[in-house]
């Protein structure tokens, strides 16, 4: 199995995590509002719950914009019309991309480790588990530019070639 099969199959892997995220967060929101309205007796934890699911959501949906290149400052250089600068600007950007991941990388395993012993108010979830989102949204976009390059999927596609890919 080579890298970019493995590869895709962690982004199917997070894509459904995505979604049964998503399905959790519309339940425990779901489930807040008929106790609330119907029972009269408002859960505490769903409210919590829904928050940390979302921030999760948020992270993971950010590298989702970033593998289809849905970023809105990543499309300015192509409206040129110039194939070559584009290539060479996208590929600029990867590289500024992977460096600010990996440098915040660093501080968001401090933070990780910091706020392990640190539960959340009603749940009482590690801190470390909300925080742990960050982690894995820089680690999913970094690999994403990385077996990219590796593989070299990405790296000779124009930006026309990579619309029609999405």
């Amino acid at each position: 199995m080579n890298v970019a099969h493995a590869w895709s199959f962690v982004e199917r892997l997070f894509l459904i995590a995505l979604v049964v995220l998503f399905a959790a967060m519309v339940a425990a929101c779901t489930a807040q509002v008929i106790w609330r309205y119907l029972f009269d007796d408002p859960l505490v934890w769903s409210e919590e719950l829904a928050r940390y699911l979302f921030i999760w959501i948020s992270y993971i949906s950010a590298w989702v914009a970033w593998k289809n290149r849905a970023h809105i400052a990543l499309d300015a250089v192509t409206y040129l019309n110039r194939p070559a600068v584009t290539v060479w600007t996208n590929r600029f950007v990867e590289v500024l991309v992977v460096g600010y991941c990996l440098y915040t990388l660093l501080a968001s395993f401090q933070i990780i480790g910091i706020t392990h012993s640190q539960p959340s108010a009603v749940l009482e979830l590690p801190m470390s588990v909300v925080y742990a989102g960050y982690t894995v949204m820089a680690l999913l976009i970094t690999g994403d530019i990385l077996v990219g390059w590796l593989s070299g999927i990405r790296q000779s596609m124009a930006p026309q070639a990579l619309a029609s890919e999405i």
